[in-house]
């Protein structure tokens, strides 16, 4: 039996990767209003799963990440400190934010304005993120995980199976 020694975890040197390269790439493309916001966007690598980050700017006026733990988003802060469309960076807890803060407690439509994307009720093709994603204000809910159709034309990282190891515990 092992135990945990509680060694602080090390967190790698944040990667800016090509928008593209985020997992998450697909589902923001057909969310924006204005899609040629993916031209400044980036992707933010801490370990193996790049997250999209796009910038404020036509009818976005602010943006965030949710990076899980705070270290991870103090790295991603990092990473997204002097790029074009990410002033007024910081971060809290794990949420890392850039632009003006939304209207407190506003609702379903007006956050998706705020953010500059299209109405979660719309018909857009796309299936729903969980509301962990980038909308604090969000209450959407929907499918997960997101259907399995590469729009991209990318393909799908491989899945393995591991085998069940069974532990006697005395």
């Amino acid at each position: 039996m092992s135990t945990r020694t509680g060694s602080p975890l090390a967190v790698p040197a944040p990667r800016v990767l090509p928008p593209e390269q985020a997992y998450d790439y697909e589902f923001w493309a057909r969310r924006l209003i204005d899609p040629e916001l993916l031209l400044g966007a980036v992707a933010v690598a801490l370990f193996r799963a790049p997250l999209l980050a796009v910038p404020m700017g036509a009818t976005r006026r602010g943006g965030q990440l949710h990076m899980v733990e705070e270290v991870f988003a103090r790295q991603a802060a990092t990473a997204l400190e002097g790029l074009p469309g990410f002033a007024a960076l910081s971060h809290s807890g794990p949420i890392v934010e850039w632009g003006e803060q939304p209207p407190a407690f506003c609702r379903p439509d007006e956050c998706h304005q705020f953010y500059g994307l299209l109405d979660s009720a719309g018909d857009i093709g796309s299936p729903s993120m969980p509301s962990a994603g980038h909308i604090r204000h969000g209450t959407e809910t929907g499918r997960w995980p997101p259907s399995a159709e590469q729009v991209s034309g990318r393909t799908p990282p491989l899945r393995e199976s591991l085998p069940t190891v069974a532990v006697t515990l005395p």
